[in-house]
């Protein structure tokens, strides 16, 4: 009897041991697509703007040509790969409301409504693309994961990512279109390719083949997320890798808290008088998303420079550096009111405090080895503050991309850099110690065994 007990007891451990051993497995397996659509796949594309509806309009070609024939050409590349119906919801310049266009979706039985527009705004320094999605769960998180192909696409064409975000209106979603899409329980997003006031983001978009090479690569996009084949094309994105989202929830990083970055601080790194040359070590953090660009104002903020791309700055995974510097030259003689604005992928904006920079009294300091200690002025940054005495053309930079333009409004060692990561940090350990914790049960598993094997061998 004793005997029997033991053998069941060292199978029984024999079968755990091997069901343990599967487990450490699946956390490399790579997500999966949290939308499920079935045995058929429905694709609507929605040409933005129409017939009075202009969009954006001061650039160049009207918005609502730009849109119909990149929206046309992801149409025609779609209908190359198996197993997907595609539809339109305009082939002219036809005026639809977005009610009209969301209803189309719904009657066409759509799996998915994909937007097509391009971009402008008020301040005319914004640039990149970005991919709008719903508020509502669980369309956000389908919206985020094809936004993180679309944008990893985007951006190996040399576009700025900027982020898949959503937002909250008052009737639920911001956006007419995932509004009245989410109505009628049809997935949809906005693609928004780049700007068309800005001139190195226009260059994109400047002729039809550009437009034509924006939808064909929205198509690979969406061949992508559903995972399609096409032997025309001779691709197969069946084994394709999702971010990890719950489709229960909103995705964290696609919603503004509706502040700015949290930390944003400037000091005066190092100087040399008898060049001029003058070293501003900046310091931003944004545990809700990742800081995208800054500019910075030589006149306490009566003008700044057009944006700079923040360093290593992840607008997908809530990433960027967070230190590095700025340098420019001072005529001797001149003074200048430093400060620094920084925005975050919803371009909010936090602005730093002021260093009050003096030609003389820097060189004062540095020749009598002193700590170089300018005054630094906590207080907000200055609405109003003298013209300074030199043109800030004369500046030089140090970790930012060259400027194309000027705005036309008035809106030696370096730190350590450091990477912040926000709440993503704590993720990265959790399948390390899952893994960790299952090895060791497997370890004392088979200790046990060999203990039963050895005791029912003595007997």
């Amino acid at each position: 009897m004793m005997r029997q007990k033991m053998k069941r007891a060292l199978y029984g451990m024999t079968i755990l041991l091997l069901l343990f051993t599967l487990v450490p497995a699946v956390p490399s397996v790579a997500a999966g697509r949290a939308q499920d659509v079935g045995d058929s796949l429905v694709v609507v594309i929605d040409a933005g703007h129409g017939g009075e509806n202009l969009g954006a309009k001061d650039y160049g070609p009207l918005e609502k040509d730009l849109t119909l024939t990149t929206a046309k050409a992801m149409y025609e590349e779609l209908l190359k790969y198996e197993g997907v119906t595609v539809f339109m919801t305009r082939t002219d310049d036809t005026d639809l409301s977005l009610e009209q266009r969301a209803q189309f979706a719904a009657d066409m039985g759509a799996d998915f409504l994909f937007s097509i527009h391009y971009n402008a705004s008020e301040s005319h320094k914004q640039y990149g693309s970005e991919v709008l999605v719903s508020t509502q769960a669980p369309y956000n998180a389908y919206g985020y994961q094809f936004g993180s192909i679309a944008l990893s696409n985007l951006t190996s064409m040399g576009l700025y990512n900027r982020g898949v975000k959503a937002k909250e209106g008052n009737q639920g979603d911001y956006y007419g279109l995932m509004r009245e899409a989410s109505k009628r329980k049809v997935p949809s997003c906005i693609i928004e390719h780049c700007y068309l006031d800005m001139d190195s983001d226009k260059a994109y978009a400047d002729s039809t083949e550009d437009l034509q090479a924006f939808g064909r690569m929205d198509a690979k996009s969406v061949a992508q997320y559903f995972g399609l084949k096409s032997t025309t094309l001779g691709v197969d994105y069946s084994g394709t890798t999702y971010a990890e989202v719950n489709a229960s929830k909103v995705v964290p990083v696609t919603k503004s808290d509706g502040n700015g970055p949290d930390t944003l601080e400037i000091s005066l790194w190092n100087n040399n008088p008898s060049t001029g040359d003058v070293t501003v070590a900046v310091h931003g953090f944004d545990a809700n998303a990742a800081i995208l660009y800054y500019e910075y104002s030589l006149d306490g903020g009566i003008t700044y420079t057009p944006f700079y791309k923040w360093p290593n700055a992840d607008a997908l995974n809530n990433n960027n550096d967070n230190d590095f510097t700025i340098s420019f030259q001072m005529p001797d003689g001149a003074s200048a009111a430093f400060v620094v604005r920084a925005y975050n992928i919803f371009d909010e904006v936090t602005a730093s405090n002021l260093l009050d920079l003096n030609t003389q009294v820097l060189a004062t300091e540095y020749q009598q080895g002193k700590a170089v200690t300018p005054v630094v002025n906590t207080e907000p940054v200055m609405t109003e503050s003298p013209t300074p005495d030199w043109s800030p053309s004369n500046a030089t930079y140090e970790n930012a991309d060259d400027p194309t333009t000027w705005s036309e409004d008035a809106d030696t060692t370096t730190p350590t850099t450091q990477t912040h990561t926000g709440k993503k940090t704590t993720s990265v350990w959790i399948p390390v110690l899952l893994l960790a914790g299952i090895s060791l049960i497997i370890v004392l598993l088979l200790v046990l065994v060999i203990r039963l094997v050895l005791l029912e061998h003595r007997r």
